[in-house]
């Protein structure tokens, strides 16, 4: 950080400073630990720990089967909020807005949509009015209408 401030702060710069700055840099970016990896990216690549002289033998396997768990475990986590929904024709969903909002602002569209079509690629065709557009599945929620 200080390396970086003092070539950003300077009146003028002198390429040696450059080259300094990106040998620094490099280093840097070689010799981070790498959780996933469990080692640094240099030492994974060049079979050499980066910060002392010892041989680094990494097993590709190994580190496989660790990114693939933590990718199952990510997916699984993010999946237990989610309620398995199949539209239909003639449901009513809400148009999710787009956008930065207001605090007062609906996430949502007041007024439902009529799904009048439903593709097997992810996307309804929905109508409000005369009006008719075709969207993602993830840019709309089920509406349900309330019992009085």
């Amino acid at each position: 950080m200080r390396r970086t401030a003092e070539l950003d702060m300077a009146n003028t710069v002198d390429p040696s400073y450059i080259d300094v700055f990106l040998t620094n840099a490099a280093w840097a970016i070689c010799s981070t630990y790498h959780t996933v990896l469990k080692a640094s990216p240099g030492a994974a690549i060049f079979g050499r720990d980066m910060l002392f002289d010892i041989p680094f033998l990494a097993d590709w396997n190994k580190i496989g089967d660790h990114r693939q768990r933590q990718t199952d475990l990510n997916t699984e986590r993010e999946n237990r909020s989610r309620r398995d929904w199949d539209y239909k024709v003639g449901d009513k969903v809400l148009l999710r807005k787009d956008g930065i909002l207001r605090k007062s602002e609906s996430r949502y569209e007041s007024d439902p949509w009529t799904i009048t079509l439903v593709h097997t690629n992810g996307t309804i065709r929905v109508q409000r009015g005369t009006k008719t557009e075709r969207l993602n599945i993830r840019r709309v929620t089920p509406f349900f209408q309330v019992q009085t």
